[in-house]
């Protein structure tokens, strides 16, 4: 997500200021990566990859800011000094898919604890803090197109992107604002856009995974519960601040809409995104729609709202991080890299 989801670009603008109104002299810089994990770009070598009897060879991802990892670790918002955390944005050494950070056990980690014969390479170039299923510049299908065109092409994709597609909207009523939540006919058409690239770029019996968009109606009293009793988090003030999902966040009266009235709309067209893709996976797998003739296998992680999943998990204060208040924490890295592996059926 950034405020995913688009917001973060802002706030680490605004805190550079506000840090070098206090002097600050150093700014923190996230971590690059240093060789380790699965943070490369594929590796060299042209071609489709031969799939093999049982692991993928090349595994990518299409993502947001939570597959970034921003601000995975930052612990608190109010004092100046907490502003290095922020300003280092992205850690992608904390990311549930293939951080290297010995605090997150990430899918290409879990893939390369299992491999007899060589490792998993995996990569997360197409991947962007801010990206949405559907709308702005890098959307699911633009991912998409970035991943066929990767070289070694991909065996294993993964996708989990949604936050951003409620989160960048202003209401749930059409009536209210020019930007409304996205229908359910413009979700699924983005869903498919993303599909068909996929299904036409990848390697015959290559393996697409559709794993359920968050639950961010939950963030707000998430939020609430992590600042209580803690001086050091001010979860509310950064979220007014920095104009952070206020569809959510906001606790008064936006565009016309109570709080109470954006959260009830946001709950049902949260279970109906996942729904769809769930129901598009169906699709797809089986070539019901004709689109599928390399007999790529789709899977939907998100099974129905009574089966735990990255798309029925209820965040609470410990799965968000203390600088925002809104992105998921190293525990709940951890947390959605174990739903993901659960769901995969390539292994």
């Amino acid at each position: 997500m950034k405020h995913s989801f688009r917001r973060a670009r802002s706030i680490v603008t605004l805190l550079l200021v506000v840090s070098m109104s206090f002097f600050i002299v150093q700014t923190a810089v996230a971590a690059k990566p240093d060789g380790k994990g699965g943070n490369g770009g594929g590796g060299g070598g042209g071609g489709k990859p031969s799939k093999g009897s049982t692991l993928p060879v090349a595994a990518t991802v299409a993502g947001d800011s939570i597959t970034m990892g921003f601000a995975a670790s930052c612990t608190g918002n109010v004092w100046f000094w907490d502003l290095t955390c922020l300003l280092g944005g992205d850690q992608p050494e904390h990311s549930w898919f293939d951080g290297w950070s010995s605090n997150v056990d990430s899918v290409i980690d879990k893939y390369n604890n299992i491999s007899r014969k060589s490792s998993v390479d995996g990569n997360k170039n197409a991947a962007a803090s801010g990206s949405e299923m559907r709308g702005g510049d890098n959307n699911f299908a633009v991912q998409a197109s970035n991943i066929v065109a990767q070289s070694p092409v991909a065996d294993h994709v993964e996708v989990l992107l949604g936050g951003n597609d409620i989160c960048n909207r202003g209401c749930v009523d059409p009536a209210n604002c020019s930007d409304p939540l996205y229908t359910e006919a413009q979700w699924r058409q983005s869903v498919q856009a993303g599909l068909d690239t996929l299904m036409s770029g990848l390697p015959s019996g290559a393996y697409v995974q559709l794993n359920g968009m968050p639950r961010v109606q939950d963030l707000y009293s998430a939020g609430i519960s992590k600042q209580t009793n803690n001086g050091a988090i001010n979860c509310q003030s950064v979220w007014s601040t920095y104009d952070i999902c206020r569809i959510v966040t906001d606790d008064g009266v936006l565009n016309g809409e109570s709080q109470s009235t954006r959260l009830s709309a946001i709950e049902f067209i949260q279970q109906r995104y996942n729904e769809i893709l769930s129901e598009e996976a169906m699709a797809y797998n089986t070539n019901a729609n004709g689109k599928n003739p390399n007999g790529i296998e789709v899977v939907s992680e998100y099974v129905n709202e009574s089966t735990l999943s990255g798309g029925t998990f209820q965040f609470a204060a410990g799965d968000i991080d203390g600088g925002d208040c809104f992105h998921p924490s190293i525990q709940a890295q951890n947390t959605i890299a174990d739903f993901e592996w659960t769901a995969n059926t390539d292994k």
